[in-house]
């Protein structure tokens, strides 16, 4: 394997079954990282840079790169950049929700609906008060 200049040999290959599928991992060091000039930018380590490959995940990103590159997969991504990220950055930034407490799957699910009702609240609320005071303006 080769990455910018430097070439990587597979050191290690291990069998994993940690998470919901199996998947095989391949461990990769370089050893030419001795006299390089931009070791200390590159690794911290004493025996050079390393990384891990799967490559059924590889084969993944690349399938998810070329969906991202059709017409379709960019009004996709479009239209969930709209909706879904800007509620998230309401509730973790207005209500200052920044974890999960609960972690079971049941519990992880019946907390964030709980926070989402509050969250549709504080926005019906706000709504009304802001409805409330245009009628109160309109009426003086």
């Amino acid at each position: 394997m080769s990455a910018g200049t430097h070439a990587f040999t597979l050191e290690q290959t291990k069998e994993s079954v940690k998470g919901r599928y199996p998947r095989t991992i391949q461990f990769y060091r370089n050893e030419h990282c001795e006299g390089c000039p931009l070791r200390s930018q590159c690794t911290r380590s004493k025996h050079g840079r390393t990384l891990q490959r799967t490559d059924k995940l590889a084969e993944m990103q690349i399938e998810v790169r070329e969906n991202l590159l059709t017409e379709t997969g960019q009004e996709l991504m479009k239209k969930r950049s709209i909706q879904a990220e800007g509620i998230f950055g309401q509730i973790k930034q207005g209500q200052e929700y920044d974890r999960l407490w609960r972690r079971k799957e049941t519990m992880v699910k019946l907390e964030l609906l709980l926070v989402s009702i509050g969250h549709n609240l504080r926005k019906y609320h706000t709504h009304r008060m802001q409805k409330q005071k245009t009628n109160q303006k309109n009426h003086s």
